[in-house]
């Protein structure tokens, strides 16, 4: 019983002993803080198991200015964020990137008129157009504008993916280009989902230099006459079609303008950052900003803006003429663009000519090259002749590296209301070729002149 006692003295004595030597052995003073807490954004985890490669977000050329318009008239399933990075690949080749519509904005079957007036005025200050998972398909009318802004060398850009709700084919197909109603899969060799594939077999090309791995998270198979850039590896199957050997993402359309891609996650971010495909954004920002498209003069006054003079110049046949000169100015201020009223031509400037008939001498080589005569009566390859008489007729010559646009008329007030029809767009209704614009006044003179 005693040897208990003791025994049970001794223990909390034995506890305090070590608890002091091992303070004094190993304590080095201070006190502990815990690590600062990560927040982490939810966009920032991701649950892939290929890690980042770093790419070159900058353009491979020279930067050139211009203006990339991206849809979002058609109820387009994607939102401004998503793209962000991409735009910023584009701005960082001197383009402008602009919306067709707006994103909190509802699609109106009832304003079907309004969107096609609203495209065609924005295709024409575009220099490429990009069409991202359209909800709404594009009309007859809406397709024919963008076929028309393809043929004049702009660039266009159709996205699909299978994983989010479109109707892009209406507009692709004028194309030659079928986005097909599947998604690839591999169930051997994938990035943690059999639907997050590995594209490794490039078809050699400006769209696809330096790339060796890209990873597609949801995409599909495009069928194209233009032929395929990406194709899939032999493991890889479509959920719908029967072949393997030839299924391809990433096409060329009917032409070397028109690039289609059935995958939209590549670009978002992070996943713009996994293995080559910020190289392939990359290659594809190049893509939308290297363009040569022509402008007619319907594109008025967006050729003044394609890059190469800072302002216009503004002559006119006489200085009675100062006022529709000043008034030509204000409106092209309306527009952006800027201009000055000099006392001489430069040939090396932009410019717009105003003047009357009996001006014609002063632009008589422009003249003559559009197959225009100007005498007793107004003769034109484009138009039955006319009578000089509360006419007036509207060029533009884009010969010698600079766009000259020439408004002739029979008198002050006709070539007044001549020029205002340019600067509000109606004059569209004169247009008789792509280059000439005519119109026969039928209001009384004394009217325009008030």
């Amino acid at each position: 019983m005693l040897a208990r006692l003791v025994i049970i003295t001794l223990l909390p004595l034995c506890g305090v002993v070590a608890f002091l030597v091992a303070w004094f052995l190993f304590y080095q003073g201070g006190s502990y803080d815990a690590p600062p807490s990560v927040n982490l954004p939810l966009e920032q985890i991701d649950t892939t198991s290929v890690q980042p490669r770093p790419s070159d977000s900058l353009p491979t050329g020279q930067s050139r200015r211009g203006v990339l318009v991206v849809d979002v008239q058609h109820a387009n399933r994607f939102t401004e964020r998503e793209l962000v990075s991409f735009a910023s690949r584009v701005a960082a080749r001197g383009f402008d990137v602009e919306f067709l519509g707006d994103f909190a904005i509802r699609l109106d079957p009832t304003q079907a008129d309004l969107r096609y007036l609203q495209l065609a005025e924005k295709l024409r200050r575009a220099d490429s157009f990009a069409v991202i998972l359209p909800r709404a398909a594009y009309s007859e009318s809406e397709a024919a504008l963008v076929e028309r802004f393809v043929q004049k060398g702009g660039k266009l850009l159709l996205i699909s993916d299978p994983g989010r709700t479109q109707a892009i084919n209406a507009l692709a197909k004028r194309f030659g280009v079928d986005f097909q109603s599947d998604y690839l899969f591999n169930s051997s060799e994938n990035d943690a989902n059999f639907k997050r594939i590995f594209i490794r077999d490039f078809q050699p090309d400006q769209l696809t230099a330096g790339l060796e791995t890209i990873t597609l998270d949801y995409a599909g198979s495009v069928q194209s006459a233009g032929g395929g850039l990406a194709f899939v590896s032999p493991g890889t199957r479509s959920s719908v079609l029967d072949r393997v050997d030839d299924l391809s993402p990433i096409v060329w359309g009917d032409s070397r303008n028109v690039l289609a891609i059935a995958d939209f996650t590549f670009l978002v971010p992070t996943n713009d950052s996994l293995l080559d495909n910020g190289r392939l954004a990359s290659n594809i920002a190049d893509f939308v900003t290297d363009t040569q498209r022509e402008y007619f003069l319907s594109d008025f006054p967006y050729f003044y803006r394609s890059g190469r003079v800072e302002s216009v110049d503004i002559l006119m046949g006489s200085s009675g003429l100062l006022n529709v000169g000043l008034q030509a100015k204000a409106g092209l201020a309306a527009y952006g663009v800027s201009s000055e009223i000099p006392s001489a031509e430069d040939v090396s400037n932009d410019t717009i000519f105003l003047g009357l008939y009996e001006d014609a001498p002063q632009v008589s080589q422009y003249l003559q090259v559009a197959g225009i005569r100007v005498d007793d009566t107004l003769g034109t390859a484009f138009a039955p002749e006319l009578e000089l008489q509360n006419t007036a007729i509207t060029l533009l010559d884009q010969g010698q590296g600079r766009d000259m646009l020439i408004i002739l008329a029979d008198t002050p007030e006709i070539l007044a209301a001549a020029a205002a029809r340019l600067i509000s767009g109606e004059f569209r209704a004169d247009l008789v070729s792509d280059f000439v614009a005519i119109r026969k006044f039928e209001v009384k003179l004394e009217v325009m002149a008030q």
